[in-house]
């Protein structure tokens, strides 16, 4: 599994590597280049554990990968 997270924005990214700090969890900002059929570039975090775990610890504390909520991604 990718240990890269994208976020919506460079401070979503400072927020989520500050909040993972607090529960231990390692995590470096990274810039994300754009890809193909996305119109800018992002920021993200690379995470050192638990993927899963550090899902649910942004999205408890409305920091949602792309900055989409769960139900907006459908």
């Amino acid at each position: 599994m990718d240990n890269l997270l994208r976020l919506a924005s460079v401070t979503d990214a400072m927020k989520a590597r500050e909040l993972l700090g607090k529960h231990r969890i390692r995590a470096v900002i990274k810039r994300i280049p754009a890809g193909k059929g996305e119109s800018s570039c992002g920021y993200g975090v690379y995470i050192y554990g638990n993927v899963n775990k550090t899902i649910e610890i942004l999205e408890s504390n409305g920091i949602f990968l792309g900055g989409l909520a769960p139900d907006d991604r459908l």
